[in-house]
Formats: C-alpha cells, sequence, structure tokens
C-alpha cells in the first residue's frame, strides 16, 4: 500500500517468509519465542529512549504484545492477514547465534514502513544498516500486483527521532530520504522515504 491514492500496488507476502542472509548477518522470522530476548532490549532506559512510548518494559507481556502486532491484521489483495515480514537478527558467526536486533516491515497500512531495533553492545558496527539493507532488497523481490496504473513509484517508509543520530545515518546509508520533519511529544521526528530502485 502507498500513502498515495493514485498508486496502488499490493505487495504478495508469502505464508512461508524465508530468512534472509547478509554477509555477516542471519535475519529469521520473528517467533513468539523471541519475547525474551525483545524483553531484554525494550526494558532497557537506553533503548526505550528513542522509541515511541518511550517507557522501558517492565513485564515480558508488554514485548510479546509487540511481536504479536508484527502480524498484519489489515485485510487486502495480498492475503497478508496473519502474516508478517520481520525478523530476528543473529551474528553468522556467533555459535550461540545470540539475538541482537530486530528489523522488519512493522505494518502494511497506511503504507509499507521500516523498523528496527538492536542492543546497545551492537551499536555502532554497522549490524543495523546491514539488516536494513537486507530487509529492503528482499522485500523489493516479493510478488506484487498493480490493480491499476501505477503513476508514482512505490515506495518504502521509515521514521525515526532526528536525535537518534545513528538511526538518522543508518536509513540515509541505506537510501532513504527525509521529506518532512514534524514534532512529536517534545521531539522532532525524521520521516523518510525510499522509491522502488529502477530495473
Amino acid at each position: 500500500m502507498s500513502f498515495f491514492s493514485d498508486q496502488v500496488t499490493t505487495v504478495i507476502i508469502p505464508a512461508d517468509v524465508q530468512p534472509i542472509r547478509t554477509s555477516r548477518l542471519y535475519l529469521r522470522p520473528l517467533a513468539p519465542g523471541d519475547a525474551a530476548a525483545l524483553f531484554e532490549m525494550r526494558s532497557r532506559p537506553d533503548v526505550a529512549e528513542w522509541l515511541w512510548p518511550k517507557e522501558p518494559h517492565k513485564h515480558i507481556s508488554e514485548s510479546e504484545a509487540i511481536i504479536a502486532r508484527k502480524t498484519f491484521t489489515t485485510p487486502d489483495a495480498s492475503g497478508a492477514v496473519g502474516r508478517q515480514f520481520f525478523f530476528t537478527v543473529t551474528r553468522i558467526d556467533d555459535p550461540s547465534q545470540k539475538v541482537i536486533g530486530f528489523a522488519g516491515i512493522n505494518s502494511l497500512v497506511p503504507a509499507p514502513s521500516v523498523g528496527y531495533n538492536f542492543h546497545p553492545d551492537f551499536w555502532g558496527k554497522g549490524y543495523a544498516t546491514e539488516a536494513v539493507a537486507g530487509i529492503v532488497d528482499a522485500w523489493w523481490k516479493l510478488g506484487r500486483v498493480h490493480s491499476k496504473e501505477v503513476v508514482l513509484k512505490e515506495k518504502l517508509f521509515a521514521c525515526c527521532n532526528m536525535a537518534n543520530i545513528g538511526s538518522v545515518k543508518v536509513l540515509q546509508k541505506v537510501g532513504f530520504t527525509i521529506y518532512r520533519e514534524q514534532p512529536a511529544e517534545g521531539d522532532v521526528v525524521a520521516l523518510f522515504e525510499l522509491e522502488v530502485p529502477t530495473k
């Protein structure tokens, strides 16, 4: 789906979303059993500071609820209801396969939006950029149904706090550009967009 009324593109979300491999990372589809790893991250004040709401999780049930919300619920032609495109991130060279982050498509409506968060121990190492680039690449490779003539190019969207310089750089390195800045809860939020690459 898109923010634009004259562009109707439906992305086909497969029932069996495949893992994504990058040079250093392995991204596997998010599962309910990942709640403990998500809680470990989201219970930290230094992580919550960059999220909305900014309250650290106090109970694992809050993390379980976030995982449940990653499942698409809006009916459309793609048959996406009950499916998701969100992943846990681990390092390929880590035998323990410790979850270092999460990344994927948060929602399809009003438009597909990319989201991610990583454990602070792994900030500044390029993992978020690599994971988001892998998500974006896999997203563009999914099947499409165009229900009428596409006037505008399909886009992916993202947002983050402008004060979160690391996250702004992640999105810019992947190719996102800021199309608007707006105030939100005392912060300034940058809204990003990324056009489908030209074939």
